[in-house]
């Protein structure tokens, strides 16, 4: 007789390094726009936010993206790292790091005495999302409107097909980074990485998907550079290697390094699954990765927002739930006999009996869930009660719909994943400032709430 649903659900979970997550629920980073005007360190209304998800039984917490420059934000108002060589800065964000740390582990932030260690399962996981936005930081996030972003190539974002309006408006055409400023960027994420370790985290995850800095070098559309990062799969694949073999150097053994891939960008001339395989599988030999989220596309084609956007799935996949669950198990065939990597899936989950049959099947070891954690924080409480039945709707992730975009937004996927996402991002804001999340949100509430100062 196979376990229940909620039984496996809460399940614990060693991954390489020693760390244990008390069960198999991952809360997925989502974007916060918590942060202050052009970039600033952990405030109280992020503490509140994640004081709710460390109350809410998750097995890991997986941050928001913290940005490794500031003068390449996604949106105005992300955290960010502190500036190389302000000593005064760096003290002042490891402090407040130091605090978010507590926080998302459920301790008093307060508290400086050392917590339960994560190798006992005892508490939340937690880990810092690392990103670098590159050609999708939006003019302005940063750095003056008409100083461009920055990109393996000067390759514009094309919302379909071709360079719109929109996207000149909104991004504009990237310049590309010199051999130099790459190794740069490398550094500024490997001291990312080392701070989250100082500052009490329990690893970090390289946001190397959907579209940002990272995910770019891998795509051969968007990287046609001549030198030794770019060209070859392997060559593509080099800054992220040299990131983690640096940070590795860097940081304790007991430190988590995780990462977050596509599967495919789901554009023509895009990474390829095939592409995305090798990944994983120099992942894996590299005895260096503990976790690989897996996810797919990008803003030029968001999959990660929308199962309609995922292409070429089996009949018998479309009736399971999980985005990416077939490449997942095309996983499985490429890891070393002896690899204790993890993978995680996130996106497309919607029931206990789904998340639990993705974990029986052996090619998921986490599930992600980011948009159901904005709408109800402590979701895993009622997901691993056995005493709910499976077909209970408590069972189930919460069930909403986000308002459609204002009509005057162009109709581009773009557009409404854009919003959709700043819509679920209110839901983050009401949370953060003590309030439950609503359905029926409007979004001149998110807007008033948005921190042009400390």
């Amino acid at each position: 007789m196979s376990s229940s649903g909620a039984t496996v659900l809460a399940q614990p979970l060693d991954l390489p390094c020693g760390a244990v997550m008390p069960n198999r629920l991952v809360k997925a980073p989502m974007e916060q726009v918590l942060g202050k005007f052009m970039g600033g360190k952990p405030n109280p209304e992020l503490l509140r936010l994640y004081e709710a998800w460390a109350e809410g039984n998750w097995g890991m917490i997986i941050t928001g993206n913290v940005g490794v420059d500031r003068r390449y934000l996604g949106l105005m108002f992300d955290i960010v790292f502190p500036d190389p060589g302000d000593t005064k800065q760096y003290a002042e964000y490891l402090e407040a790091f130091r605090r978010w740390a507590r926080v998302c582990k459920g301790q008093d932030p307060n508290d400086s005495r050392e917590s339960t260690p994560a190798n006992q399962g005892k508490r939340p996981l937690a880990v810092v999302q690392v990103v670098h936005c590159g050609r999708q930081s939006t003019r302005g996030a940063g750095r003056a409107p008409w100083k461009p972003a920055v990109a393996p190539s000067a390759v514009p974002m094309m919302t379909e097909g071709k360079q719109t309006t929109s996207d000149k408006l909104i991004f504009g055409t990237p310049r590309a980074l010199s051999t130099e400023e790459v190794q740069d960027i490398i550094q500024r994420f490997v001291r990312g990485n080392e701070f989250c370790a100082k500052a009490g985290f329990d690893g970090i995850e390289l946001h190397a998907a959907h579209g940002y800095l990272l995910s770019t070098f891998l795509s051969p559309m968007t990287n046609k550079r001549t030198d030794q990062y770019g060209g070859s799969v392997e060559n593509r694949f080099r800054i992220i290697r040299e990131i983690i073999e640096q940070t590795r150097q860097r940081v304790p053994a007991s430190f988590a390094i995780g990462i977050k891939l596509n599967s495919s960008d789901y554009i023509q001339g895009g990474l390829t699954e095939e592409d995305a395989l090798q990944n994983v599988k120099w992942l894996a030999e590299s005895g260096m990765v503990d976790f690989v989220e897996v996810s797919g596309g990008t803003y030029e084609k968001p999959a990660m927002f929308n199962e309609a956007e995922v292409p070429k799935q089996s009949d018998r996949t479309k009736r399971r739930e999980g985005f990416f669950l077939e490449f997942s198990s095309r996983c499985h065939t490429v890891l070393p006999p002896n690899s204790k990597m993890r993978i995680f899936v996130t996106g497309g989950f919607r029931s206990r009996t789904g998340m639990a049959d993705a974990l029986r099947s052996g090619n998921v070891s986490g599930i992600g869930l980011a948009r159901p954690a904005s709408m109800d924080p402590a979701l895993p409480k009622s997901l691993m009660d056995s005493s709910i039945p499976d077909d209970d709707d408590r069972a189930s992730s919460p069930q909403w719909k986000a308002p459609p975009p204002p009509r005057f937004m162009p109709k581009i996927p773009l557009a409404g994943a854009g919003w959709n996402s700043l819509w679920h991002s209110a839901q983050l804001h009401r949370i953060g400032y003590g309030l439950k999340p609503d359905p029926n949100l409007s979004m001149l509430s998110f807007l008033g709430g948005l921190k042009f100062r400390d």
